[in-house]
């Protein structure tokens, strides 16, 4: 079974932005549609959204305020159509690099399952990366708009009407019609490059991937348009899904005695040899055979074996490289911001997994204190109090109450240098679009504009000093 789905969200910052649509198309295996379904959602009050994805999208001020459902309403709706779904194959275009985030942040800050799209027995696949597997393999199996300088231009819209695929600038970026396209594409890929489709999809799932490098032998990695010979060595010590490849279109001799410091400066150079495959990440990467003959001026491949083997048999590389990429991000601060530390503060543990699951269960009046007694992960601690208040603050009391008002205060209004998009920034930013856009643009934006400064003058300012972007638990 397939499950076809696209978001449209306020912005690009998964951990600062929140989807306001979802659309979903279920398929069998045939790719007949079984059923489809939209939804739609306020935008959380602490999330000033961009002016450029809201151009983009066509979303006005009224259908950010207007909607029946609340954020962490639909998304506990999404999640819930994730785990009736299951196992299915979850498709979209750009998704693992961006919708999979963003429902994966959203989930987290709402606390449900933040990985419910890819541990559940959901494969994951993304047609945009299939659509480059197969232009670099089978160039002539799609058409490729191109611009001015020749440059591929790998817009949904753009390609789908090149290929005969209904989908208007007007339709594009509404949910439900860039789902439908997607899979419009997707069928259209099967049809006319069978072979490529079938090696991508097996990597759909870690195990295909995880099967293909195994062996240790060459093969052939793709990125966004271009494939490179490669060599899989050692597991990533950072990333437990990832694999460390070296790239043999280089010399090895240039690092292959460094020791690990030296090492670890390359790897952070402009020419690094090292390149690392995710193996949940649907990579474009095939053995030799399928692959070499579409290397772009290709050495032969004795060259190639050579390099290999010299990786292998040298006698201190490989533990070089292991220590050098442990020390990769030693230097990177972690963030004070609840926000970004899905990743940083380690997987949310299964009694907290169960704290949560009956959060979601309890009336609002029980909520905040159900936190003080029984979730222990100080991250959900914050982002359930911050829930309560964007939701239900009159069942805080009183000091709680307080605290999320000057809280969300200084989300919104703040001058300091902060990562999310703050009011004063995204009047700047409409005053930057509306210097160079047409009529109808300025119109757009003078009415986002009056949205904000709506927004800004309710506040009630305050002369605390600044706090910083959690709610105390």
């Amino acid at each position: 079974m397939y499950l076809f789905l696209d978001l449209e969200a306020s912005g690009l910052q998964p951990q600062f932005d929140a989807p306001l649509q979802a659309a979903f198309v279920q398929c069998d295996a045939d790719l007949s549609i079984r059923r489809e379904l939209t939804l739609r959602c306020r935008l959380p009050q602490h999330i000033v959204p961009s002016p450029d994805a809201l151009l983009v999208t066509g979303v006005t001020p009224e259908m950010l305020d207007n909607q029946p459902q609340s954020h962490l309403g639909m998304m506990a709706q999404i999640a819930r159509i994730l785990a009736d779904c299951r196992p299915s194959l979850l498709v979209g275009y750009n998704n693992i690099a961006y919708d999979d985030e963003m429902v994966r942040q959203s989930f987290y800050q709402c606390l449900l399952p933040p990985y419910a799209g890819s541990m559940t027995g959901h494969g994951r696949a993304d047609v945009l990366t299939m659509l480059r597997a197969v232009i670099m393999l089978e160039p002539d199996a799609v058409v490729v708009p191109r611009d001015a300088a020749g440059k591929a231009i790998l817009k949904l819209g753009m390609v789908c009407r090149a290929n005969g695929i209904a989908l208007t600038d007007e339709d594009a970026h509404d949910a439900l019609a860039d789902v439908r396209a997607t899979r419009d594409l997707f069928k259209l890929l099967l049809e006319r490059a069978p072979a490529t489709m079938a090696t991508m999809l097996r990597h759909a799932k870690k195990s295909g991937p995880i099967a293909l490098m195994e062996p240790g032998e060459p093969v052939i990695l793709g990125g966004t348009s271009r494939l490179t010979p490669v060599l899989p060595t050692i597991a990533s010590p950072t990333n437990p899904s990832a694999r460390i490849c070296i790239n043999l279109d280089i010399d090895p001799a240039e690092f292959i005695d460094l020791a690990a410091p030296d090492l670890l400066a390359r790897i952070r150079s402009g020419r690094s040899p090292v390149r690392q495959v995710k193996t949940n990440a649907m990579p474009i990467l095939f053995d030799w055979a399928q692959a070499a003959h579409a290397l772009v001026d290709p050495q032969p491949d004795q060259v190639y074996r050579d390099r290999a083997r010299a990786l292998w048999a040298h006698p201190t590389f490989l533990r070089q490289l292991a220590l050098a990429l442990q020390d990769q991000y030693a230097d990177r601060a972690p963030s004070p911001y609840p926000d970004e530390q899905l990743y940083s503060g380690g997987f949310v543990s299964d009694a907290d997994v169960v704290a949560c699951r009956r959060w979601h269960e309890i009336e609002w009046k029980y909520r905040e204190h159900y936190v003080a007694w029984h979730i222990r992960d100080p991250r959900l601690r914050s982002l359930a109090l911050r829930q309560i208040f964007l939701n239900a603050p009159e069942t805080l009391s009183p000091e709680a109450r307080r605290r999320g008002q000057d809280w969300l205060r200084h989300r919104l209004t703040t001058e300091n240098e902060v990562p999310w998009l703050t009011i004063p920034k995204a009047l700047a930013r409409c005053d930057e679009l509306a210097a160079t856009g047409d009529p109808e643009t300025r119109v757009a934006l003078g009415q986002f504009r009056a949205r904000l400064e709506q927004r800004r003058d309710g506040l009630t300012l305050s002369e605390r000093p600044a706090l910083p972007d959690a709610l105390p638990s």
